[in-house]
């Protein structure tokens, strides 16, 4: 007896003790309350800071830390806002968003359960609000789908969240939706919203515009507005991640003009440059190196280890991995190479079967 007496006093001892220590952890989380929660993280190109978010604005966003100080962070330096009270689908979704996997995103943001948000805070549902709109947006593009119901979903959002730090995003993605729809005065109106911005997006206004008029066939235009896009004055990082895109743009032009040597100089220029970690920017740079040496009519290898390495190395985008596939299922057919022509193309359709060069490629045999 006398030992079950021990044991169930050694019971009620632990118990206590862990009471008591829950106690002090409500305590103090009732004492400071970003404690009592998970913070939010704002992932931006001046390293990740931890807080609460306080305010958002198109120009940027107000952060209280842990001290009780604000830091103000500017649009054109946040790449990445995390809730810390957000459903892990919502998080899981924006990240496949900005990876690209705009239709994988649209379908795991639909696995958030309206219990999740019970109580959330106005900025969580908003940022809800913004991954549903934004994967549809971006869903189309990549598919080559009718952008009316995206685009309204999308004019919905800026209409409902003018002070978004999302807005430019938005304005850009609205205006892309729109070039789509064939509605390309609309689209130049609202790209020119982005002129409006910090400088980074005064030249994703112009490169957009730039890309509208490369859609169009106008290459010689699209070219002057790539130039345009590259010649803006600013020597912040943002900005110059942007000039990149651009010059990218203006080799893809360059190529349709016949100047292929200038395209692939500049390709190999932002090769040296880039970082290895950029693999989203290199697969696009991997592709527009493959069209120019396409474009020139005798370099097919050369264009061929291109493709092949965004297949085997930055395929982590679905549109750049996608456009790759179709271009090497052509150029193995073209090197008497059927088999490997039909696999390029089985992967293609396996993969991608939504995206425009799966249509295309589907024509190829």
């Amino acid at each position: 007896m006398g030992s079950n007496m021990t044991s169930g006093c050694s019971r009620h001892v632990v118990a206590r003790i862990a009471f008591a220590a829950i106690a002090a952890l409500v305590v103090i989380g009732q004492g400071d309350g970003l404690l009592a929660q998970a913070p939010d993280r704002v992932l931006s190109t001046e390293g990740t800071f931890t807080g609460k978010v306080v305010a958002v604005g198109i120009d940027g966003i107000d952060l209280e830390e842990r001290g009780g100080d604000t830091r103000k962070i500017a649009i054109d330096q946040i790449r990445e806002i995390q809730f810390g009270g957000e459903p892990q689908s919502l998080r899981a979704a924006r990240s496949l968003l900005n990876r690209g996997r705009a239709a994988d995103a649209l379908e795991e943001v639909g696995k958030v359960e309206a219990t999740e948000l019970d109580g959330a805070e106005q900025f969580l549902l908003d940022e809800l609000d913004f991954v549903k709109a934004a994967a549809a947006g971006r869903a189309v593009l990549a598919t080559g789908a009718d952008p009316k119901e995206a685009g309204k979903l999308v004019a919905d959002f800026l209409t409902k969240h003018p002070k978004s730090h999302h807005f430019f995003e938005m304005q850009e993605l609205l205006g892309d939706l729109l070039a789509r729809a064939g509605k390309v005065d609309t689209a130049a109106t609202t790209y020119a919203t982005l002129a409006k911005g910090p400088a980074a997006f005064k030249v994703r206004a112009a490169a957009a515009k730039a890309g509208m008029l490369f859609n169009q066939r106008k290459f010689a235009e699209a070219l002057a507005e790539y130039d345009a896009a590259i010649k803006i004055d600013a020597g912040d990082d943002a900005s110059a991640a942007q000039k990149r895109s651009a010059q990218l743009g203006k080799a893809r032009c360059l190529s349709q003009l016949g100047k292929n040597a200038e395209a692939v100089e500049i390709v190999q220029a932002i090769l040296k440059q880039a970082d290895p970690e950029e693999k989203e920017l290199l697969g696009r740079v991997y592709n527009v190196l493959g069209d120019a040496y396409r474009a020139a009519g005798d370099r097919d290898q050369d264009a061929l280890i291109s493709y092949l390495t965004v297949d085997l190395v930055y395929n982590g985008n679905p549109e750049s991995h996608a456009e790759a596939l179709a271009n090497l299922a052509e150029l193995w057919d073209k090197a008497k190479n059927p088999e490997r022509s039909r696999e390029a193309r089985k992967l293609l359709q396996d993969s991608y079967p939504a995206s425009p060069w799966a249509k295309k490629a589907a024509g190829g045999g």
